[in-house]
């Protein structure tokens, strides 16, 4: 009868998932605010294109494909302008650690342009131990330019 007990136990452990939450930890935004700075810093100075899309991961790219991303940003350089400044106004993580380990991050940055002003959201998530684009939207208040 104690074996039987056992067993069940045993199952009962071996089933069970084990994981650790945490939410909007400091040093997990600061991960993903380094990602948006290199992709700002990319956008204002870098002149390779690869070394920007080394920060998306292939889910961005299975829906916006690399002409579209290098469209947004021409657009958005041409009628909206260069990038002055950026800050954080928002931001969201969610790391998982453990059997069912994922991490997840939003940012949403103020952008002051040459002509105007421009809300830019991230959306992130870690693969293979990087934290990688998965989301990036503009938007802008043209009532308020």
């Amino acid at each position: 009868m104690k074996k039987i007990y056992l067993l069940i136990i045993s199952f009962l452990l071996i089933s069970c998932s084990f994981n650790q939450t945490f939410s909007n930890r400091e040093s997990d935004k600061n991960d993903a605010d380094q990602i948006a700075k290199k992709f700002y810093w990319q956008l204002k100075y870098g002149g390779n294109q690869d070394k920007m899309y080394e920060l998306f991961s292939d889910k961005f790219f299975e829906v916006t494909n690399r002409d579209k991303l290098n469209e947004l940003n021409t657009v958005s350089q041409n009628k909206i302008g260069q990038i002055q400044e950026y800050n954080l106004v928002k931001w969201e993580t969610l790391v998982v650690k453990g059997s069912n380990a994922r991490s997840e991050y939003v940012l949403t940055y103020d952008v002051k342009r040459d002509m105007g002003k421009t809300e830019e959201t991230f959306s992130m998530r870690k693969e293979n131990g990087d934290i990688k684009i998965v989301g990036y939207r503009i938007n802008q208040d043209l009532l308020n330019q």
